[in-house]
């Protein structure tokens, strides 16, 4: 097998792969698998992907993300209003910066048609023709379209770190549901916005993919990864 990197997220019951691999990615309180697997399996690397805004607001993701001690912090909706956020660390780590602006087109350069694959996805936030155009129109004008996930966004984040490496997944459905941890969750709308922009993913970051669970893997048609499990307690 190549090299590998490891992303994860919070569908549960959080598996994590016996796998050694390059660097561990984690978003939101998934930060606390990363450390895990740092813990029982080797010490690498782990960035760990958040939204400013969610992180200030919800201790469940905060106090998991800060006790994970990730390497590099990567925030999404950035602005200067939470330039304190890595002081918030016990140790000195590196912060990379996204606005809502830049971070919608980090994301633009991973799908077949960019900015087009990502409106489409947008549209799918609402059920209702009319709720679908106010949603896009709102969104361009106060620049607040989120696109992917932010699980979705680590796997990109890892895709275009590790161009060449196998991308290995756990915990990621691209679609709404419950956490682990049982607090909070991922809603339907987003979820849409993910399964919607996971088919149309570049070939060279899609033929990468391999899923730890026998089950999503299938239903994406995408590699199962066959590998014994970490168990969490």
């Amino acid at each position: 097998m190549n090299k590998s990197v490891l992303i994860l997220g919070s569908k549960p019951p959080g598996k994590i792969p016996k796998i050694e691999v390059q660097e561990v990615f984690s978003s939101n309180g998934s930060a606390e698998l990363a450390n895990l697997y740092i813990k029982k399996i080797k010490l690498v690397s782990h960035t760990c992907i958040i939204g400013a805004k969610s992180f200030t607001k919800l201790d469940h993701i905060k106090n998991r993300v800060i006790s994970s001690n990730p390497n590099e912090l990567v925030i999404r909706d950035y602005k200067k209003i939470y330039s304190y956020i890595p002081d918030l660390f016990n140790i000195k780590l590196k912060t990379t910066k996204f606005s809502k602006k830049e971070q919608l087109k980090f994301q633009k350069i991973c799908f077949n048609k960019g900015l087009i694959d990502i409106l489409m996805a947008e549209l799918n936030y609402e059920e209702k023709f009319l709720n679908k155009i106010v949603h896009i129109l709102l969104g361009s004008l106060l620049n607040n379209l989120w696109g992917v996930s932010s699980g979705f966004f680590a796997l990109l984040y890892a895709a275009k770190k590790y161009p060449n490496s196998n991308l290995i997944i756990s915990g990621l459905s691209f679609e709404g549901g419950e956490h682990y941890y049982k607090q909070g969750k991922m809603t339907d709308n987003r979820g849409k916005i993910d399964g919607y922009l996971f088919w149309h993913l570049k070939k060279q970051i899609k033929d990468r993919i391999l899923i730890f669970d026998k089950e999503i893997s299938k239903k994406l048609n995408v590699k199962n990864l066959v590998a014994d499990e970490v168990i969490q307690k």
